[in-house]
């Protein structure tokens, strides 16, 4: 027995030490071809379509690395884009033929015949009529087979039942072949039982009042059954920002299954909270500054049960580097920011969040060249629309102060309050906010300001008091770009103005904060933030951008993926802010900027590090500039 005993185990070791060098041989084999170079991509029997055609298709590339895998999916593209043509029954096969360390990849097509649909034939339905089914059906009769059709409208149908009283609805669908090209689609519809909502229910509720959720619901205590109003009644739920979890259940009255009972299971977050966070911020000033951002916040996000909200936040900016060239190096608090907020979730009894803030905010070097203290307050809502549509409007009030006897005598600084009312329609169709790819964002943006400053008369100090409207429009477009599909080409263009109601004033009797100012990170790259446009220089000798009455930008950016989370850019940009109307129409040019950049997609956002080349410099300008920026530009 011993003897039998060694002998199998040593057969068993040797089959496993032979196993593993088969293994390893072919693992060098499978190395070695992964190593290959395409020298040529070759289609055979492929009538119907081009070869051109099904080049587009596949993944394998001459003059790249082969790729064994890479070459079994392209076996897959090929016969799914022949399905999508009508060839059903097309069978592919695949081949190399191999020179040295080069390798010709060759595709063995069958097409077989192509596939017409004869007709649709719907059979069960009962409360539906069959025209109004069959145009749910993105394909007409004799037209080329398209499973893919088939079955979108398949899914158009279920839907259409599940929002109308039907969730037991059950749909087969069967293909008959005439003449090996002929399909006629037959569609059994069973409908079952027309469900109604008797009751609902909810469990898990602590602080938040049963009158908060069902302001939210979309269907309602004898409703019929509707999918898309209960997923919707859940979105909204979720939006209040008060549960963890929402989820739901539906349960037959006793044995009718005709009546059921719905109820919303929810988890509640906590009603406190506080937070910190850290940031790095570029800001808006005349020279490249970079801030590290504490954000200190905390609140109440449902008093008295009602999901009226309340919150604090402070930011402290800390900035490490010298105030002026040839300076020791200083830790520093440039900017400091309070703000206060409440939030009343509905407005109008109608799902319009409405908002009042009150902020202050001080900033001194090198966040910005003029030391300014702000105080303001704003009350805003806002109302989402089902048709991407957003329409924000708002009343504030803001004092803005600076100590600089310079400013105030150029450009009109000094204690400037501002009163004003704007509303900003917004259409956003985007597939991503933080990273669009496709779709596109429209911004008019609409200001009406009334605001008094001091000057200077004669050596008596006066109010100036100004009234003017302040528009901005902005379109911004992200599509595939037309000569590789994995870039994405975004385009922007945008256009402001100020405009005068009664006297006509000068920008320096505009408040600096309502100015347009240009370049920089988000704007024209090549150019230092807001160095586009006028100047005057301070008491302390640092010039400091006025700013404009009319401003003009337009973008172009090629982001290319290039792996994990990093992409590159490559950039041109374009614009120009006047003092005034009259100075636009006399002088009517554009700075221009282009260059490349680096962008790392974090869960947070993009950060983007970009150099921009000034195309046309004046001769004390820089040749470019370095920027970083959170977010995409546009």
């Amino acid at each position: 027995m011993k003897r039998l005993s060694w002998t199998l185990a040593g057969a068993w070791n040797f089959s496993a030490a032979f196993s593993a060098l088969l293994i390893l041989l072919f693992s060098i084999q499978l190395a070695a071809q992964e190593e290959l170079e395409v020298k040529g991509v070759l289609f055979e029997g492929n009538t119907a379509i081009t070869n051109a055609e099904l080049s587009k298709v596949i993944k394998t590339r001459k003059g790249k690395e082969f790729n064994r895998r890479a070459h079994r999916v392209d076996k897959t593209l090929v016969t799914n884009y022949y399905q999508l043509k009508g060839f059903l029954k097309v069978f592919v096969e695949l081949d190399y033929r191999k020179e040295g360390d080069r390798i010709y990849v060759v595709y063995k097509i069958a097409e077989g015949v192509r596939s017409y649909l004869k007709e649709i034939i719907f059979l069960g339905n009962e409360s539906v009529n069959e025209r109004r089914i069959r145009a749910m059906f993105a394909i007409e009769d004799g037209a080329v087979f398209r499973r893919s059709a088939i079955e979108k409208g398949l899914n158009t149908l279920e839907n259409y039942h599940l929002d109308n009283g039907r969730p037991y609805v059950v749909l087969t669908s069967r293909e008959d072949v005439e003449s090996d090209s002929l399909i006629t689609v037959q569609v059994y519809i069973h409908e079952d039982d027309l469900v109604t909502i008797t009751d609902i229910r909810f469990e898990g509720l602590k602080n938040a009042k049963r009158f908060l959720l069902r302001r939210e619901l979309e269907i309602q205590k004898g409703d019929i059954y509707s999918k898309s109003a209960i997923n919707l009644s859940q979105s909204n739920i979720y939006s209040t920002g008060l549960f963890e979890l929402v989820n739901y259940r539906l349960s037959p009255v006793g044995d009718d299954r005709s009546k059921v009972v719905l109820t919303w299971q929810l988890s509640e977050k906590k009603v406190r909270w506080t937070g910190l966070r850290f940031g790095v911020s570029h800001e808006d000033a005349q020279s490249d500054v970079i801030t590290f951002d504490f954000t200190l916040e905390g609140g109440h996000r449902n008093l008295f049960g009602t999901a009226r909200s309340i919150s604090m936040r402070a930011v402290p900016s800390i900035y490490y580097g010298r105030l002026q060239e040839g300076g020791s190096r200083k830790l520093l608090n440039p900017r400091n920011e309070y703000t206060l907020t409440f939030t009343e979730p509905w407005v109008l009894n109608t799902r319009t969040p409405g908002q009042l803030s009150v902020s202050y905010a001080q900033q001194a070097q090198p966040v910005t060249t003029r030391e300014l203290t702000t105080f303001s307050t704003l009350w805003k809502v806002s109302h989402r629309f089902r048709n991407n549509w957003n329409l924000t409007s708002g009343i504030g009030f803001e004092r803005v102060k600076t100590a600089s006897d310079t400013l105030r005598i150029q450009i009109a600084s000094g204690q400037d309050l501002i009163y004003s009312f704007y509303i900003d329609p917004v259409r956003d169709k985007r597939d991503n906010v933080l990273n669009p790819r496709r779709g596109y964002l429209t911004e008019f943006r609409n200001k009406f300001v009334f605001s008094t400053s001091p000057d200077s008369v004669d050596g008596r100090e006066v109010k100036i008091r100004n009234t003017f409207y302040k528009a901005k429009f902005q379109w911004a477009r992200y599509q595939k770009f037309a000569l590789y599909k994995p870039w994405v080409l975004a385009t922007r263009v945008g256009f402001g103005g100020i405009f005068g109601i009664g006297d006509s004033r000068p920008v320096t009797q505009i408040p600096i904060t309502e100015r347009f100012y240009l370049g920089g990170a988000s704007s024209v790259r090549g150019y230092v933030e807001n160095g586009i446009g006028d100047s005057v220089t301070d008491s302390d000798g640092n010039e400091v951008p006025i700013g404009g009455k009319t401003e003009l930008v337009a973008n172009a950016e090629l982001r290319m993926p290039l792996f994990w989370l990093f992409y590159g850019e490559v950039f041109f940009d374009a614009g120009n802010i006047w003092k005034s109307w009259e100075a636009m129409g006399k002088n009517f040019s554009l700075k221009a900027g282009s260059g490349a950049g680096l962008v790392v997609v974090t869960p947070f956002g993009p950060i983007r590090f970009d150099y921009g080349v000034k195309l046309f410099p004046e001769e004390d300008e820089s040749f470019g500039e370095f920027h970083i920026g959170i977010a995409f530009a546009f």
